[in-house]
């Protein structure tokens, strides 16, 4: 687990987990397993290593170049809706970072400047990506 970041409330995010991510996953207590990653990104199903190891499973397909706010609300959904602590994952962890800021960011109100600065304290650049900015900036000033 040492490629997943603990956010806080029983959060975890990061990249692609390995099957002995996921064991290790379940061993810390993690229950669900929040897949971000679109059909066909992966070579092997993430939903059977994920059962393997026992875990709860649920894919949120999210396309890094058409992002849409709706995909905060099915997070936020999801965490409510399973059991936690959760681990979210895409390929590298900046969409599970992007998502999870921007939620916390319509909780607290936080400017585009507020969202990429609290990304930034977990380890992950939004800023390097102009799709995510662009994103960050709509979502942050509805």
């Amino acid at each position: 687990m040492a490629n997943f970041k603990h956010i806080d409330g029983g959060v975890f995010i990061g990249a692609q987990p390995a099957q002995q991510d996921l064991k290790e996953a379940k061993h810390l207590g993690i229950q669900t397993v929040i897949d971000l990653r679109m059909p066909g990104e992966v070579n092997t199903s993430n939903e059977e290593m994920t059962s393997v190891n026992g875990l709860h499973y649920v894919n949120i397909p999210v396309n890094k170049t058409a992002l849409v706010a709706r995909q905060i609300d099915e997070v936020e959904r999801a965490i409510a809706a399973t059991p936690g602590p959760h681990l979210l994952h895409c390929a590298t962890g900046a969409r599970a970072a992007l998502l999870i800021v921007l939620s916390r960011a319509r909780q607290q109100q936080w400017t585009a400047e507020q969202v990429f600065k609290e990304a930034q304290s977990i380890g992950f650049n939004l800023e390097d990506s102009p799709n995510f900015t662009g994103f960050v900036r709509e979502i942050t000033a509805e």
